[in-house]
């Protein structure tokens, strides 16, 4: 494949799109098998915390390079050619790119001080173009705006936000009962209460065809703040703002 204009961005793969499995035996393809592990942004934010604690002296050159084939099987090219109206690329082409691509693990160093200040590294990784430049022009096309949807918006993070701020959503319908509305009641308070933790328990859960709760990736998440806080660390470390 020759190169392309079509604008596309490189992002971490959401936590139930994986397009690789890593595998007990150390290889990595396309299929789960029996012992597939998902190749995706809670892998990358789990592998950041693991080499955070180790630190760069901690992990040998030969798995250092391991691991960087790993995140980038824990990619995913994101078209963004409907955009400007140019044809979408095709899986041919995403893999293309994605096999071009080279992912480098920077490591950021504190050397502590015993008679002088801590000595701090950090590093800011500018994006390629497009990576940021697309968003950033469709919100300003948009304008000001009240009630917007968030950049950083993913379908499990609205849910993870609603049920977060639960105690808070009931904290205001609570006051609701303080203004003595004419004709409300103390039934029609508890009624209105309960419809509330409700109808917060129901958007806070994935649910299947059937519309039960599906027994799936993001609900495991929802219920699990450390792999919650993994995946936020892989989508901050691989730019998933759109």
């Amino acid at each position: 494949m020759t190169g392309t204009r079509r604008k596309y961005i490189i992002i971490g793969a959401e936590v139930d799109q994986p397009e690789a499995w890593l595998h007990k035996d150390g290889s990595i393809n396309a299929k789960k098998g029996g012992d597939g592990e998902p190749l995706n942004v809670e892998y990358i934010g789990r592998l950041m915390v693991d080499l955070s604690q180790r630190g760069k002296s901690g992990v040998p050159k030969a798995e250092l390079d391991a691991l960087e084939e790993r995140i980038k099987r824990a990619l995913v090219v994101q078209d963004f050619s409907a955009h400007d109206g140019t044809a979408p690329l095709s899986d041919a082409e995403r893999e293309a790119i994605l096999d071009a691509t080279t992912v480098r693990i920077e490591f950021e160093s504190r050397r502590r001080g015993s008679k002088k200040p801590d000595r701090n590294t950090r590093i800011l990784v500018v994006p390629s173009d497009e990576t940021l430049a697309i968003a950033d022009a469709m919100l300003r096309a948009q304008g000001e705006a009240e009630g917007f949807r968030p950049p950083l918006s993913y379908e499990l993070d609205r849910a993870l936000m609603l049920a977060g701020m639960q105690t808070e959503i009931m904290e205001m319908v609570r006051e609701f009962a303080a203004r003595a509305e004419p004709g409300w009641t103390p039934a029609l308070q508890t009624a209105l209460e309960a419809h509330v933790e409700q109808a917060i328990r129901e958007r806070s859960r994935f649910k299947d065809a059937s519309g039960r709760p599906a027994r799936d990736v993001k609900n495991e998440i929802m219920s699990s703040p450390l792999r919650a806080f993994h995946r936020s660390v892989g989508i901050y470390a691989t730019n998933m703002c759109r």
